[in-house]
């Protein structure tokens, strides 16, 4: 089976369209009354474009509003946390010094007094040798050459600073004595 095109198809003229030979296009939105309309083309178009137009600005609006609201819901939550933090900080300034003088206080007793259970039993013996091994290094290090050496070196620094300001004194009182001191 063949299938051809109509007669009108084939010989298609472009002159003939665009000076309205092949009919006047702009005649044919036009109302019968005889005044000018829109042809039905035009008002689908604009109609379908209103309608996009309205349904994407009640979309922008939507999105505007839900930025609004969750901008208006941070600061309802911003606002709450104030609240609370304040709570807060007045519970802690009205018990604080209570705890601390009653229940806190006996807290602290009670650590204290385990404390020194444990330093008067199991680690007791062990903190005396600590103590005789430390005593014992400081014994040694009194009597050490080094330490006799420092210790003598320091008293004849003290000697010469105690002679260096007598000496000073008698100078500024009575003037340099010229035979010096040895």
């Amino acid at each position: 089976m063949s299938y051809s095109f109509p007669s009108s198809f084939t010989t298609f003229d472009p002159s003939k369209a665009f000076s309205g030979g092949y009919g006047n296009f702009s005649s044919a939105g036009k109302l019968s009354s005889g005044s000018s309309g829109m042809d039905p083309l035009s008002l689908g178009l604009g109609l379908g474009s209103s309608i996009l137009g309205g349904i994407f600005g009640n979309q922008q609006a939507k999105t505007a509003a839900s930025i609004a609201q969750a901008q208006i819901n941070a600061q309802n939550q911003a606002m709450l946390e104030g609240r609370e933090q304040t709570k807060a900080a007045l519970g802690s300034s009205m018990w604080g010094p209570l705890f601390q003088a009653g229940t806190g206080a006996d807290l602290s007793f009670a650590r204290e007094k385990e404390a020194q259970k444990w330093m008067q039993g199991p680690f007791a013996e062990r903190q005396l040798g600590l103590g005789s091994e430390q005593s014992k290094r400081e014994r040694l290090a009194r009597i050490s050459p080094e330490s006799k050496e420092a210790a003598q070196f320091e008293n004849r620094l003290a000697i010469q600073r105690e002679i260096a300001a007598r000496r000073a004194q008698t100078d500024a009182m009575f003037g340099p004595v010229r035979g010096g001191y040895a």
